[in-house]
């Protein structure tokens, strides 16, 4: 399942281990962002390897400003703390995964 992730828990999650980190920007009132919503769940279900982050964009605008984030929603992609691969708009699941792979 998703985690909320905040300006406090940020830096855990994104160093919490070996396995890939996706980060999710969204906007609750945002019905694209409800779609990506549903499609991150199931992905997470599918495979419980990959840390998923949501980031509420209203919430945590710093954290959107940072990495430069415009269209909601957006996903990003860390390995190792880095940031590996990034997409805007609403992803499906196949194209979510050839995210993980790059």
């Amino acid at each position: 399942m998703p985690v909320t992730v905040t300006n406090q828990n940020f830096s855990r999650i994104i160093f919490s281990g070996p396995n890939p980190v996706l980060l999710y920007f969204s906007s609750p009132e945002n019905e694209i962002s409800r779609r990506q919503d549903t499609i991150l769940r199931l992905f997470a279900h599918e495979h419980p390897e990959i840390v998923i982050g949501r980031i509420n964009t209203r919430k945590e605008p710093s954290l959107a400003a940072m990495y430069g984030i415009e269209t909601i929603p957006s996903i990003k992609i860390f390995k190792n703390g880095k940031c590996t691969a990034t997409a805007a708009g609403l992803q499906d699941k196949p194209q979510i995964s050839r995210l993980l792979i790059q």
